[in-house]
């Protein structure tokens, strides 16, 4: 690279005792800093994947640093689950074939601490749009459902099946019900 005027001290440049160069090191943490401001889209290359019995680490790697990012998604936590399976799917692959995202370019935003792949920026906090993160939670809610006991399960396949008319009476007659529960209570 040549040096002009702007560039400053050309002894700047000198290589330190260490074999690194101090001002390669200053641009290229200058060009991060840049880069992770909040709201900033850039694309990263998973550079590895790491399937575990209990969590899956997929390590991203930008061309404009030699550092890595690392994603960590627990296969014990169903918000994880969730994240995990949008990315897959962005991508065309099912759950299972997570580990062939390695050599894929995703999307990733930076939200002001990390970088997110678009995919699940409706799980991440404060992003995403309102339907984006209300159809998110339903999903969480239906798999919290599944895991139901049976008792519960019935009820809330019953719930399904209601027409508007017998949702609403239901709700009237639940409410009286609290309302007695509660007058009792304060009696007795």
């Amino acid at each position: 690279m040549s040096r002009t005027a702007g560039d400053g001290p050309t002894g700047a440049g000198a290589p330190t005792p260490g074999g690194g160069d101090p001002d390669a090191a200053e641009f290229e943490r200058l060009r991060a800093r840049k880069k992770e401001r909040q709201g900033n889209a850039e694309s990263a290359a998973v550079r590895d994947v790491t399937v575990g019995e209990d969590r899956v680490v997929l390590t991203l790697g930008f061309d404009w640093t030699a550092d890595t990012d690392r994603l960590a998604y627990d296969l014990d936590d169903d918000r994880d689950v969730l994240r995990l399976e949008a990315l897959a799917e962005s991508r065309g692959f099912a759950f299972e074939q997570v580990s062939f995202l390695e050599g894929e370019t995703l999307d990733v935003v930076y939200t002001g601490g990390e970088w997110v792949p678009e995919a699940h920026l409706a799980h991440a906090e404060g992003e995403g749009s309102v339907r984006e993160t209300f159809r998110a939670e339903l999903r969480l809610l239906g798999r919290e459902l599944a895991r139901l006991p049976t008792a519960l399960r019935r009820l809330v396949r019953v719930a399904r099946t209601m027409t508007a008319k017998q949702a609403i009476i239901a709700v009237v007659l639940v409410k009286k019900l609290i309302v007695i529960a509660l007058v009792a209570w304060l009696v007795l």
